[in-house]
């Protein structure tokens, strides 16, 4: 009896956005995918094309009208129509309504990945957040939960999903190979040079990291804090702060490397790939603590870090305290790595 292998299992990644982190998630997953799958994306084409963070990704790419969430859900009906798959991953909050609103066939495995549930949001108010989360109950036992991070994965828990159905695909660095330590200044004391990356919007708190940047310059007056903040923003950004704009992935690298602190203040996030990047670049960071960073150590945080930054800088302890603070980042942070995102993505697509 001739053996004749079996056809590769077809995933469709559903994903309602096409620039943050989300994107660069997915880019992950289908680049590290285990053997033996093939890769579609459903998303909103950019001017009758893919968007251009897909690039040159192996997928097949198919346009997803997400005008509105009727349009979304029709949408998407016509596709399951017109197209065989054996994986359906929904990507963020939208999408996961979407997708688990929807009847499947049972032999397609349905899976969920929130990355930041809607109800983590703090620009919204209480009865807003507090609907958010009855959706995410009420859908829990339709779909397998790939959760970003184990911050996100306690929330899956905490709103219903099942212990047995949910895992954790651990979000990696997105900057490709990097210098961990490409020549870092030692001596900050007379300039110190501090920045965020991200989009300027209610999630990444740009007002929060203002607002921290002022009380490291009221607490540092001999230093010059240089404030960069690494994405798109305001023509109109508050004075001493940097803005640099849309940036490619080399330029991104190449501003990171630049800094001497990296500080993370978003309000809320399923795993911030950013603060990978930044830890991947060899930075000390300090990071605001989120349910997406669960018992974050205090050195780490930013209310405690400062602190122990301003001293360190006072005492000319910067290197100390450099590589005090990455080598705890490496044991909060454990093994991120392609083999452990490729176990983790074959438990959730099998």
């Amino acid at each position: 009896m001739v053996h004749r292998p079996s056809a590769p299992r077809r995933v469709l990644h559903v994903v309602d956005r096409v620039t943050g982190g989300v994107p660069v998630a997915v880019r992950s997953y289908v680049e590290h995918s285990p053997e033996g799958y093939r890769h579609v994306i459903a998303s909103p084409f950019v001017r009758g094309v893919p968007a251009p963070v897909w690039g040159d990704l192996p997928a097949v790419h198919l346009d997803w009208d997400t005008s509105s969430p009727l349009r979304a859900v029709r949408s998407l009906a016509h596709l399951r129509r017109w197209h065989p798959f054996d994986v359906v991953h929904a990507h963020s909050s939208f999408p996961g309504a979407y997708v688990r609103s929807m009847r499947w066939s049972p032999r397609i495995r349905v899976v969920y990945t929130p990355h930041c549930f809607a109800f983590s949001r703090t620009d919204v108010g209480a009865l807003r957040r507090a609907a958010f989360r009855g959706i995410e109950a009420a859908l829990a036992g339709r779909s397998a939960v790939a959760a970003c991070g184990s911050g996100e994965k306690e929330q899956a828990l905490s709103v219903g999903a099942r212990q047995k159905t949910t895992v954790v695909i651990p979000n990696l660095a997105s900057l490709g190979d990097v210098d961990a330590d490409p020549g870092r200044r030692e001596d900050v004391a007379e300039v110190l040079r501090v920045g965020m990356l991200g989009r300027w919007s209610a999630q990444k708190d740009p007002d929060y990291f203002t607002r921290r940047i002022q009380e490291l310059r009221g607490a540092l007056p001999r230093t010059r804090v240089e404030a960069t903040w690494i994405g798109d923003g305001p023509d109109d950004a508050p004075a001493g702060i940097r803005v640099t704009g849309w940036l490619s992935r080399e330029d991104v690298r190449a501003n990171l490397q630049e800094l001497d602190v990296y500080v993370h203040t978003a309000a809320w996030e399923g795993f911030p790939i950013a603060l990978l990047d930044a830890h991947a670049v060899g930075l000390p960071i300090l990071a605001r603590p989120i349910p997406a960073l669960p018992n974050l150590p205090a050195m780490l945080s930013i209310d405690d870090g400062l602190a122990r930054l301003s001293a360190a800088l006072a005492d000319r302890r910067f290197v100390e305290w450099s590589a005090s603070n990455r080598e705890a980042w490496s044991r909060y942070l454990g093994p991120r790595d392609v083999a452990a995102q490729r176990r983790a993505l074959a438990l959730a697509w099998g």
